[in-house]
């Protein structure tokens, strides 16, 4: 995490405190502790002051890498007579309220919990309601994703090795499917067929023991099912000669961290030419994208690049008709980082321009379930500390296996 581009962002944004409530699914709250593994906590930081974390007394072990940071544990606030409060919402206000108090928190405040509900919802308008001198402004963006979407040199190397560690693997699952016996249409291992479920297994055992974790489920399609998107494919399936296959991969590091994300769509054996086609148009547009993926690109002009060309060349996209369920049916690209799916946003409603410090994907798909295929080719980039694109993706972009 860098404090000192909080510190501009919260200053940018007019805001004078940041309170980020979570636990161990909080993603931010896992970047704003520098990967403290917290059951729950809270973050506190005013503009310019230096971070303070609220935590489990049973935790402190946890937090002792935060040097810079206040570490303040439960114990410490005295919050035997808040929590035998029955109510929730007036246990929330109570609770709100001591760390209100206790920090001196005032002004413009922005807030963010990983577990909203109607109770907390309830919390805030007492909160505004009844103490003076707070506020929440409506803000467009994620002070906290906005901070995250800057990667560090030391984040930028983490995401390398994620990278590096998830192609080595699915590199072998490829070299594993490529020496399978291909008889009675199907691939074979001895006389058995391999299904798509026996291609998944194989390439979590290999994730697993690169540190890695299927943590969001990969996508492995074939034929009719990789014509939809996010259809994740048929685990009893038998994986067929000819037929199209989308492997869209994204592990992040076990015990949380960041992610990597790839697709590549191979065919064990020759497909049928209008798979050949599409293929080459998928893969024409997303090369060309790639490479006007710079700093300074606007990232709804990306968007365009690649809906003009495929309308050019015949296919429905959701530009022309919203309700289409073939052709071009999915968004260019998206940041990642800690999540899957961050900032920047590469769509034709993006307010985004491409940055130093942005981590990407570039994925421009054909889908035509109708006809049995679908086809999508995805490179994830990063802009480094000089301005330059790089491509953390090595993978192999052939077709015909």
């Amino acid at each position: 995490m860098n404090i000192e581009y909080l510190n501009s962002l919260m200053e940018k944004y007019d805001v004078d405190w940041i309170v980020v409530e979570g636990g161990k699914s909080s993603t931010s709250l896992f970047y704003l502790t520098r990967g403290a593994q917290i059951g729950s906590g809270t973050f506190i930081k005013s503009r310019e002051g230096n971070p303070i974390i609220v935590h489990a007394d049973m935790e402190r072990d946890n937090v002792q890498h935060l040097i810079e940071y206040q570490k303040i544990p439960y114990s410490s606030l005295n919050l035997k007579e808040i929590n035998s409060i029955k109510d929730p919402v007036e246990r929330g206000f109570a609770f709100y309220k001591k760390l209100i108090e206790t920090f001196g928190i005032k002004g413009r405040v922005y807030f963010s919990a990983s577990r909203f509900s109607n109770v907390l919802l309830e919390v805030f308008r007492r909160i505004s309601q009844e103490i003076k001198g707070l506020e929440f402004p409506p803000l467009k963006d994620d002070i906290v994703y906005m901070a995250r979407r800057r990667k560090t040199a030391e984040e930028i190397q983490r995401l390398k090795s994620v990278a590096d560690r998830t192609q080595e693997a699915f590199l072998l699952l490829i070299d594993h499917l490529k020496a399978l016996k291909r008889a009675d249409g199907i691939l074979k291992d001895g006389e058995k067929p391999f299904t798509i479920g026996m291609a998944r297994s194989f390439l979590r055992r290999e994730f697993i023991s690169k540190g890695l974790l299927d943590f969001d489920g990969m996508i492995i399609a074939q034929g009719r099912d990789g014509g939809v998107p996010h259809n994740q494919g048929n685990d009893n399936e038998p994986i067929r000669v000819g037929v199209p296959i989308v492997f869209d991969i994204f592990p992040c590091e076990y015990g949380g961290g960041f992610f990597f994300d790839m697709t590549r769509t191979y065919t064990f054996g020759e497909p049928v030419r209008e798979v050949y086609e599409a293929y080459e148009q998928v893969r024409y547009i997303q090369e060309k994208a790639v490479s006007e993926a710079k700093e300074g690109k606007v990232c709804k002009d990306l968007e365009e690049l690649v809906l003009d060309y495929y309308e050019k060349n015949g296919h429905q996209t959701l530009r022309v008709n919203p309700q289409t369920q073939e052709g071009y049916v999915h968004s260019l690209g998206h940041g990642v980082g800690l999540d899957v799916h961050e900032l920047p946003v590469i769509n034709l409603n993006s307010e985004h321009v491409l940055e130093r410090g942005d981590v990407f994907t570039i994925e421009p798909g054909l889908y035509y379930p109708s006809k049995g295929f679908g086809i999508r080719i995805e490179d994830t980039l990063y802009i480094d500390e000089n301005g330059k694109t790089k491509n953390l993706t090595f993978v192999p972009k052939d077709l015909v296996l």
